[in-house]
């Protein structure tokens, strides 16, 4: 369970990009929707992150390579999680 779920908003899963911090905690936006920040974004990094580049908030793949799965949103590369994308 995640702290937003009580407010009616599910965890984030692909990304930990903080758009919004309000009284409730941290918000994030994917699949069109407001998400919570989950704590595990503070010890868990994008598996991209390490490559300067963020996690994606979809699950289109342009490439792939030894790292995983790459997209390409708002005008740069960013990485795919398979965990989130397979759901």
């Amino acid at each position: 369970s995640c702290w937003s779920e009580p407010l009616g908003y599910g965890c984030c899963h692909s990304s930990c990009h903080v758009y919004v911090t309000d009284e409730d905690g941290e918000w994030g936006y994917e699949r069109d929707k407001w998400c919570g920040i989950p704590p595990s974004c503070k010890k868990n990094k994008c598996w991209s992150e390490k490559f300067g580049y963020p996690c994606c908030s979809s699950c289109d793949v342009y490439n792939t390579d030894e790292n995983g799965k790459w997209g390409y949103e708002d005008g740069h590369w960013c990485g795919i999680f398979d965990g989130y994308c397979n759901n």
